[in-house]
């Protein structure tokens, strides 16, 4: 293995972030989500600090967390998020 997958493999795992745009307040969110999105891209309900329910895209062009990075709402699924 060569030695920038082996980093890669012990890096720990922050979660994954799913960024979309509050159009109440014009500013970008994040929604920190502890389990891999891609298994399901279908939109999700997002309960936003505006006070408003968002529908967001799910995009199988996700992406990690970095361990500093600050976020906004934070779930352990999207399943949390749908209706069903």
């Amino acid at each position: 293995m060569s030695p920038s997958k082996a980093r890669r493999a012990e890096r720990p795992d922050y979660g994954w972030v799913i960024s979309f745009g509050c159009k109440e307040t014009g500013e970008l969110k994040r929604l920190k989500v502890d389990t891999d999105p891609a298994a399901d891209t279908s939109p999700i309900e997002v309960p936003c600090s505006c006070g408003e329910v968002h529908r967001v895209t799910v995009s199988p062009y996700r992406r990690r967390r970095a361990a500093d990075e600050p976020f906004d709402l934070e779930v352990k699924s999207l399943d949390e998020l749908r209706g069903g």
